[in-house]
C-alpha cells in the first residue's frame, strides 16, 4: 500500500504464496506458484541470476520537536547535523545485507525507515502510513517538566489500531520507547515512571539517546536489526535485469525529478542501458518492477496521465499543507474552496514547493483524490463553486454543544482520535439517510431524509481517548436513533480499538429535563423496573433503551449506509481523476456516433465520467469555429480505445470517416474498437466488414449490463467497480 494506504484490489498474504483479488463486490482467492517469476529471455546474461527480495518497513514517531530527524540521520550512516521540525515524511535506507541462501542463490534484505513529522496537522495524514511494520521507535522530549510523554499515548494507540485492522495480514511488529536529546539536560522523569509507561503499553525495549554525541545509536540500530522477523516478511523472487530496472528508479529518484510519463522512464532506462533492447518482455518487467517498488513507499503511480511521482513524500507536504490552511480559515469552518486549492494559493514554505506550476497543479490534484479517498475530507457544493470540508479542522464554537439537548448516548473510545471523527463525520454525510447541517469544533449535526435532526459531539478526555456524544431533537423517531446509533458504533468498531469501545445511555426526565444519574439507572433495572420517578417532578421516566422502546426492531440499515457512502465516495474520487486526466490529455475512450444519437451518448459518457474514465466527445472536446478534423488527429494517438455507436438511423456520413480514421490508427496500435448498438435499435443492422467480427454490446439487453460491457471494453478489466 501507498499513500494514505490507497485502495487496494490485491492483497497478498505475507506467509504463504496467496492472494485474494476484489473485483465488484467479488472476491476471489489465488494460489501462487513460487517457482514461477518474471525473466527476460532476450538477454539470456541478465536473466540467469535469480535473487530473493525482502524489505521491513520501521518508523520514527513522536511529537513535533523531539528530534526524529535527527535520530534518523544518524541511524542511517549519515552525519548528525542541527535540523527543524520535519515537514512530511521522509524515507531513508537503515539497513541493507545481502546474504547467500542454499544452493548459491542471494537474498536482499533492506530495512527501510520512515520519518513521519509530528506537528498535529500532519498527525492526520501519516496515521494512515501505520501498516505493514516490522518495528516503530516512539520518541519523547527527556527535557520536557510539563509533559515529557506528549504523544506517546495517541502514537502507540494509532500503532495499536493499524495492527487490529490488518488482522492476521498484520507483521509481528516490535515497538521502542526513545528519549531523544538526552544530552541536553537529565531526564524529567523516574526510571519507575518509564518502566511502568513500557509495561503498560507494550513496548519491548527503552533507549536513551542523544543524536549529536551517538550516546546508545549503535545499540538502538542494533536492536532494530534484531528485532526484523525476516521469515515472517513476503519475499519476491526476481533477476538481476529486474534488479537493475529497480536501482533505475531509486537513482532517478535521487536526482530530485518530480513527475514522469512512464512511457519517458522507459525510454531513458534504455538510453542509460545501452546493452539493453527494447521488446515486449522488457517492458513488462519495467511496469512490473513500478509496483514493487512503489510497494515500499519510494514512488506513486498516479490515477491519471500515466505519471510517476518520484517524490511521493511531497504528497503528505502538500496534504498537510491544505489541512493547516482549512484549520487556519478566518470563519472557523474549516474548509478551503477547490479553485484556490488547485490554484496553489495557499500558505505553504517556498522551499518545500515544486517550482513548475504545471507539475504542482497534478500533484494537488491527485492529492484531493487521495483525501477524498481516504475520507479525511468532502467535497460540498456551493454557490461560488465546491469547497473542500475538513471536519476535524473546524474551529468555530458551537458553546451549547458541550451540554447539547437531546443528549442521548456516549461512547467512550481509544485510538486515533481525529481520524475516527473526520471520517465518520465524511461517512455519515454520504451514507444515504442523513446529510450535513452544520458543523462546529468537534461537533456537527444532521438531517435524516425522513425527518429529524441528529448529532455528534467528540470530546478528547486525553491523549488517544475520546468520548462521543450522541444527541437527536424531539422529530427524530426512534428508528433513526436506532439507525444513526448503530451506524455510528459499527464505524467505532471499525476505527477505533474496538477491546476499549463503552457505551452509555443517557436517561433525561421528559417534564423538566433533569438527568438521571448512570448510578440510578443500574441500581433500578438491578432491581427489575423499568422505569423511574423524577425526583425533581415526580414524573415517570422510561428506562428501556432504544431497541427496548421498539416495538419491532427494524432491520439494521448499516449494510445500505455502507454501501451508499462507499458510492459517493467513488464519486468524488472519480470527480478528481477526471480533473487530473483533463489536464493531462489523458482519454480513455472515443465516443463515434452519428450526430442523431447525440443526446444518448452523452448519457453514456457522463455514466463513465462517474467512474473516473475519461471519454472523447465531440461537443465537449473541440472548440466553436475551428475544423474538427485536426483536433482529433492531434488527439486521437493518445486514446486507448473507441466506442461506435450505432443507433437507429446507422452509421452518419461523417460517422464513416471518422471510423475510417478511426481503424487505421487503432489496429495499429492494437487498441479495441468496441461496437456498441443503442437502445433504440430493433435489430443489429449492416455493418462495415471490420466491425462485424468483433464482439458487441447491445443496449437493449439488461443481462450482461451494457454499461459493465462497455467499461471491460475500454479496460480491459471484466468486472470494474460499478458501484458508483
Amino acid at each position: 500500500s501507498n499513500f494514505f494506504g490507497s485502495k487496494q484490489t490485491i492483497s497478498f498474504n505475507p506467509k504463504k504464496y496467496i492472494l485474494a483479488s476484489i473485483v465488484g463486490r467479488v472476491v476471489d482467492i489465488w494460489e501462487l506458484d513460487p517457482d514461477m517469476r518474471i525473466c527476460d529471455t532476450s538477454n539470456p546474461q541478465l536473466s540467469e541470476k535469480s535473487f530473493h527480495y525482502a524489505n521491513a518497513k520501521v518508523v520514527l514517531v513522536g511529537d513535533s520537536g523531539v528530534g526524529k530527524s535527527g535520530l534518523g540521520l544518524v541511524l542511517t550512516g549519515q552525519p548528525f547535523q542541527p535540523t527543524e521540525s520535519t515537514h512530511g515524511r521522509r524515507v531513508w535506507t537503515l539497513d541493507k545485507q545481502e546474504l547467500e541462501l542454499d544452493g548459491g542463490q542471494k537474498e536482499t534484505r533492506e530495512t527501510i525507515l520512515w520519518d513521519l513529522a509530528g506537528q498535529p496537522g500532519y498527525r492526520l495524514i501519516h496515521q494512515l502510513h501505520l501498516n505493514e511494520l516490522a518495528a516503530a521507535l516512539v520518541l519523547f522530549d527527556a527535557r520536557s517538566e510539563t509533559d515529557p510523554f506528549a504523544g506517546v499515548r495517541h502514537w502507540d494507540r494509532a500503532l495499536s489500531q493499524a495492527q487490529r485492522v490488518q488482522g492476521e495480514s498484520a507483521l509481528p511488529m516490535k515497538k521502542f520507547l526513545v528519549a531523544a536529546r538526552t544530552d541536553r539536560g537529565r531526564i524529567s522523569v523516574s526510571r519507575a515512571r518509564i518502566e511502568a509507561l513500557s509495561h503498560e503499553m507494550g513496548f519491548d525495549a527503552y533507549f536513551e539517546t542523544s543524536a549529536k554525541e551517538g550516546w546508545n545509536i549503535p545499540e538502538l540500530a542494533e536492536a532494530i536489526r534484531r528485532s526484523i522477523d525476516w521469515d515472517s516478511l513476503p519475499k519476491v523472487t526476481s533477476t538481476e535485469l529486474f534488479q537493475r530496472i529497480k536501482e533505475f528508479f531509486i537513482n532517478e529518484k535521487e536526482t530530485g525529478r518530480v513527475l514522469s510519463e512512464v512511457d519517458d522512464l522507459y525510454r531513458l532506462l534504455l538510453t542509460k542501458y545501452v546493452d539493453l533492447v527494447d521488446s515486449e518482455k522488457l517492458r513488462a518487467q519495467f511496469e512490473t518492477c513500478i509496483g514493487r517498488v512503489e510497494s515500499r513507499g519510494l514512488i506513486r503511480r498516479l490515477s491519471f496521465g500515466d505519471l510517476l511521482l518520484l517524490q511521493p513524500e511531497l504528497l503528505d507536504t502538500y496534504a498537510s499543507a491544505l489541512v493547516n490552511e482549512a484549520k487556519n480559515e478566518p470563519d472557523g469552518q474549516g474548509c478551503i474552496a477547490e479553485e484556490v486549492a488547485l490554484s496553489g494559493h495557499f500558505s505553504m514554505s517556498e522551499d518545500e514547493r515544486i517550482k513548475d506550476k504545471k507539475q504542482e497543479k497534478l500533484l494537488l490534484i491527485a492529492t484531493i483524490e487521495e483525501m477524498l479517498s481516504h475520507e479525511i475530507a468532502l467535497r460540498e457544493p456551493a454557490d461560488d463553486g465546491s469547497y473542500l470540508v475538513f471536519p476535524s479542522q473546524f474551529t468555530r464554537e458551537n458553546p451549547d454543544l458541550p451540554d447539547p439537548e437531546g443528549k442521548a448516548v456516549i461512547f467512550t473510545f481509544e485510538g486515533a482520535i481525529n481520524n475516527v471523527y473526520a471520517t465518520l463525520a465524511v461517512r455519515i454525510s454520504h451514507s444515504g439517510l442523513f446529510t450535513i447541517d452544520e458543523m462546529w469544533k468537534n461537533a456537527a449535526t444532521y438531517n435524516a431524509t425522513v425527518g429529524g435532526k441528529c448529532g455528534i459531539f467528540l470530546r478528547e478526555i486525553e491523549e488517544g481517548r475520546g468520548e462521543l456524544a450522541l444527541f437527536f431533537d424531539t422529530r427524530a423517531s426512534e428508528e433513526t436513533r436506532f439507525q444513526f446509533e448503530e451506524y455510528i458504533k459499527a464505524h467505532l468498531q471499525r476505527r477505533a480499538l474496538s477491546e476499549s469501545i463503552r457505551r452509555r445511555r443517557i436517561f433525561v426526565c421528559p417534564e423538566c429535563a433533569t438527568p438521571l444519574t448512570e448510578l440510578q439507572v443500574i441500581r433500578r433495572r438491578e432491581r427489575g423496573h423499568d422505569w423511574i420517578e423524577c425526583n425533581v417532578c415526580s414524573e415517570r421516566v422510561s428506562l428501556l433503551d432504544s431497541k427496548e422502546r421498539l416495538k419491532s426492531i427494524q432491520p439494521s440499515a448499516i449494510l445500505e449506509m455502507d454501501l451508499a457512502a462507499d458510492i459517493q465516495r467513488e464519486r468524488e474520487t472519480a470527480a478528481s481523476t477526471i480533473q487530473g486526466k483533463i489536464e493531462t490529455d489523458d482519454f480513455d475512450v472515443f465516443l463515434c456516433h452519428n450526430s442523431k444519437d447525440k443526446e444518448e451518448v452523452k448519457k453514456i459518457g457522463i455514466k463513465l465520467k462517474e467512474i473516473g474514465l475519461l471519454p472523447w466527445l465531440d461537443e465537449w472536446e473541440l472548440q466553436p469555429g475551428l475544423p474538427w478534423q485536426p483536433a482529433l488527429e492531434e488527439k486521437i494517438e493518445r486514446i486507448k480505445s473507441a466506442a461506435v455507436f450505432v443507433g437507429v438511423e446507422g452509421i452518419g456520413p461523417w460517422q464513416r470517416r471518422e471510423i475510417d480514421a478511426l481503424l487505421r490508427e487503432f489496429v495499429r496500435r492494437e487498441c479495441p474498437v468496441i461496437p456498441t448498438l443503442l437502445s433504440d435499435v430493433p435489430k443489429k443492422p449492416e455493418l462495415p466488414v471490420f466491425l462485424k467480427g468483433m464482439t458487441w454490446i447491445d443496449f437493449n439487453k439488461s443481462d450482461p449490463d451494457p454499461i459493465q460491457q462497455l467499461i471491460w471494453g475500454i479496460t480491459g478489466k471484466k468486472g470494474f467497480n460499478l458501484t458508483c
